[in-house]
Parts: C-alpha cells; sequence; structure tokens
C-alpha cells in the first residue's frame, strides 16, 4: 500500500511541477495620458489617474505605487502569453475606463487612453 502511495504521489508531483514551470512573471508597464478623451483631469481635484487593472477579468488589488501617476508597472503571474486588459482611474465613488483590449507578451499595445507593455521578467 505504501509503495502505492509514493508512486502516485511521485506521478501528481510530475504534474505539479510541470504545470508551476509554465507559469511566468510578467510586468505590465502602463502609460496613461495626462486627460480624460474630454480633456477633463483624471480626478476632480485635477490630479493624475489613480491606475488599476484587470486581467482576464480577474481585478487586480490596487497598488499604492500607482497612485496618483501617469505611469505605473504592475507584476503577474501567467500561464498565458495573450490578455485581455481593462485599466481605470480607481474612483470613490465610479471608476473611470481609461481602456481596454488585449495584448500579448512582448507587445506594445494602446487600450484606449493608455499604452501598455508586457515584459516577461
Amino acid at each position: 500500500m505504501m509503495k502505492k502511495t509514493l508512486i502516485l504521489f511521485g506521478i501528481l508531483s510530475m504534474f505539479v511541477l510541470q504545470a508551476d514551470e509554465k507559469t511566468q512573471a510578467y510586468t505590465i508597464e502602463i502609460d496613461v495620458k495626462s486627460t480624460k478623451a474630454n480633456g477633463k483631469p483624471w480626478d476632480i481635484s485635477g490630479g493624475s489617474p489613480d491606475i488599476a487593472i484587470s486581467i482576464d477579468g480577474k481585478r487586480l488589488q490596487f497598488l499604492e505605487k500607482c497612485r496618483d501617476k501617469y505611469r505605473c508597472s504592475i507584476r503577474f503571474f501567467s500561464t498565458s502569453d495573450e490578455w485581455y486588459f481593462e485599466i481605470y482611474d480607481k474612483d470613490i465613488m465610479n471608476d473611470d475606463l481609461i481602456g481596454k483590449g488585449n495584448c500579448s507578451e512582448g507587445d506594445s499595445c494602446s487600450l484606449g487612453l493608455a499604452k501598455v507593455k508586457i515584459v516577461e521578467l
């Protein structure tokens, strides 16, 4: 019984290791235009956007380093090399959509009022 358990554990470990090997670390570099499409500032006080992002429908936790920035980089992990991004200006009441669309590893993409570049680490 012990031998069968060890063999099963070994086989399962191989699958887990193979899945982990496919997971890569990436950085998305985001550059946002200085105003909204209507020419108004991103924030009521005239400030820059608080950049937040959703990748393939999953909203990432907001990072303080992206508050009041036109440029921000965010690290994420994925088994894919192409993603659907939604980039927002995080506000108290309603978030403003900055841009959305697909982008692949190594590409520079224009997504609405943002340019993004995805780099594998």
